[in-house]
């Protein structure tokens, strides 16, 4: 079989040969063209497909628990491979993780107050559907969820927004001021503990704690240095 270059030869001395018959050797009515013929049996390059694409389908049709019962949508977290922090909260609110109000505050607080840069922060959740409230069943069936995409996204540190993702993710049962302040190690990852702006919508006298967090947490991350 004769090969590609031969056929791409063979298919250009035809354009000539209409050319020479239509007495058009300057290509003024047939344009010259260039020729590049592919086996019918070149392999295709196979579409690279991204993981967390898989992941989140396969966490959008889950019926491990009763969540799914009333799911609607699923909330895409914002993902950034190798970030910084990845910051998990509890479950999503609505159709996006934060409601708008509670995505004002964690811009406002949580995120500009350890002086994290743009790239440097990813956003998730414990439980994937959007529910009302913590459920223990909806967090457990949902673990392994987490545990690929925190393999997937590979962060360099943890912090868990809440006192229900901090209890089940650190595996204890003490309150707030029990967790906080601390380093944890969760998969080998650094992870610290604070409120969700949801908590603190609720209660506005959790701000001076809040600004505790953000202060040891940015002396942790080592970001403490850019304000200066």
């Amino acid at each position: 079989m004769a090969d590609n270059l031969t056929k791409s030869l063979f298919m250009s001395m035809l354009d000539d040969a209409e050319r020479i018959a239509l007495s058009d050797p300057d290509g003024e009515r047939v344009p010259y063209t260039s020729y590049s013929l592919k086996d019918r049996n070149e392999s295709k390059v196979p579409e690279v497909r991204n993981p967390l694409d898989d992941l989140y389908k396969r966490a959008a049709s889950c019926h491990a628990c009763h969540a799914f019962e009333s799911r609607r949508i699923f909330a895409d977290p914002v993902r950034k491979t190798g970030a910084k922090v990845l910051f998990i909260a509890p479950y999503p609110e609505n159709e996006m993780i934060f409601s708008p109000e509670s995505l004002g505050i964690f811009k406002a607080w949580w995120r500009l107050s350890l002086l994290l840069e743009e790239g440097e922060w990813a956003l998730t959740t414990l439980i994937k559907c959007p529910v009302s409230a913590f459920s223990y069943e909806s967090a457990v069936a949902c673990r392994s969820f987490l545990r690929e995409e925190m393999m997937l996204l590979k962060p360099q540190s943890l912090v868990l927004l809440g006192s229900d993702t901090a209890r089940f993710m650190t595996r204890r049962g003490d309150d707030m001021d029990g967790l906080r302040l601390r380093r944890f190690s969760i998969n080998h990852i650094p992870s610290y503990v604070t409120y969700s702006p949801s908590e603190y919508l609720h209660d506005s006298s959790l701000k001076r704690s809040i600004w505790q967090d953000m202060l040891f947490i940015r002396k942790e991350l080592g970001t403490e240095e850019r304000c200066k």
